[in-house]
C-alpha cells in the first residue's frame, strides 16, 4: 500500500471539507466523551469534533500532516485538542481509552491485512459500548456528467495509485457495515452523502483546480512507477479542463457512512 503525502494541495482540500465530513457522527457524540480521530491529516475534522466532546486527539503517521495539525491547534482556542504522530496499527493509548473513534477516508485505502490490524487496534482503544464511525468512498456511487474520456481516465489513474484493481474495493463504502460487523463491531446506523464539486461555476473551477494540482503532484510518481504514461497525465488534465468549461457539468462524489458499537 502506498503512502500519500499530505502536501499543500491535500491540506487545502481537507480544510474546505472540514466539519461537513463528520456531520453524521455529531448526533452520537456528547460532552464528557474522549474521541480519537485516526488518520486525521491536517486536523480539520478533529478540530470540528473537539467543540462537542471533552477531549479530541488526532493521530496520523505522516509527520507533515501532524505538523500542520499542531499548527491548527496552536491557532485555535481549543484547549482539548491535540495531535500525535502514530501508526494506526499500533496506537500509543491504553485499552479502553476512548468513548469514540472516527475514520474519515482512511479504511478504503487499506490492504485486507492492514484493515484487520487497524480495526483491532481501534476496538482495543475503545471502551466497552464505545462508538466507531467511518466515512469512506464508493466509486460506484459517483455521479459524473458529461462522462468525458479524460475525466474518466483521471479517476482511473487515482484508483491505480491506490492499487484498487479489485472491483469490491471500489465499492468499499457500501460494505462498511458488513466489514465492521466481521471485525467484532455492531453497526447501529448507516447512511450516505455526496461531496458536491459542481454547485456553481466557482465550485466547478475549484474542482478542476484541485484535479490539476493532484495530477501535477502525483503525475511524476505515477510515471516513475510505470502506473501511467506522461500522455495519460496530459489527457487527464485536458479532460478536466473540458469538463470545467461545460456550464452543465456535474460531479457528485459518493461517501458512505456507518456508526457501530463495540459490544
Amino acid at each position: 500500500m502506498r503512502d500519500i503525502r499530505h502536501d499543500s494541495s491535500i491540506t487545502a482540500f481537507q480544510q474546505k471539507r472540514g466539519g461537513d465530513a463528520a456531520g453524521f457522527f455529531v448526533p452520537f457524540l456528547a460532552p464528557g466523551m474522549r474521541l480519537l480521530d485516526v488518520g486525521c491529516g491536517p486536523g480539520t475534522i478533529t478540530a470540528a469534533l473537539a467543540g462537542i466532546v471533552d477531549t479530541a486527539i488526532g493521530v496520523d503517521i505522516d509527520p507533515n500532516a501532524i505538523a500542520a495539525a499542531r499548527q491548527l491547534a496552536t491557532h485555535s482556542s481549543l484547549a482539548n485538542l491535540s495531535f500525535v504522530e502514530a501508526d494506526m496499527t499500533a496506537l500509543p493509548f491504553e485499552d479502553g481509552a476512548f468513548d469514540a473513534v472516527f475514520f474519515h477516508a482512511v479504511l478504503y485505502h487499506q490492504s485486507h491485512a492492514k484493515l484487520t490490524r487497524t480495526l483491532a487496534e481501534a476496538r482495543r482503544a475503545l471502551k466497552p459500548g464505545g462508538l466507531l464511525a467511518t466515512r469512506d468512498a464508493d466509486v460506484g456511487g459517483n455521479i459524473l456528467y458529461p462522462e468525458l474520456d479524460g475525466v474518466r481516465l483521471a479517476l482511473d489513474l487515482w484508483q491505480r495509485w491506490y492499487e484498487h484493481d479489485d472491483p469490491d474495493a471500489l465499492r468499499f463504502g457500501r460494505r462498511q457495515s458488513a466489514i465492521l460487523r466481521a471485525h467484532g463491531f455492531t453497526p447501529v446506523w448507516a447512511g450516505a452523502s455526496y461531496v458536491n464539486h459542481s454547485a456553481d461555476a466557482a465550485s466547478r473551477a475549484e474542482a478542476v483546480a484541485d484535479a490539476r494540482r493532484s495530477l501535477l503532484g502525483l503525475g511524476p510518481q505515477l510515471v516513475s512507477k510505470a502506473i501511467a504514461t506522461a500522455d495519460e497525465i496530459d489527457t487527464a488534465r485536458a479532460g478536466w479542463d473540458a469538463w470545467g468549461r461545460d456550464p452543465d457539468a456535474v460531479y457528485f462524489r459518493c461517501r458512505c457512512e456507518c456508526v457501530a458499537r463495540k459490544p
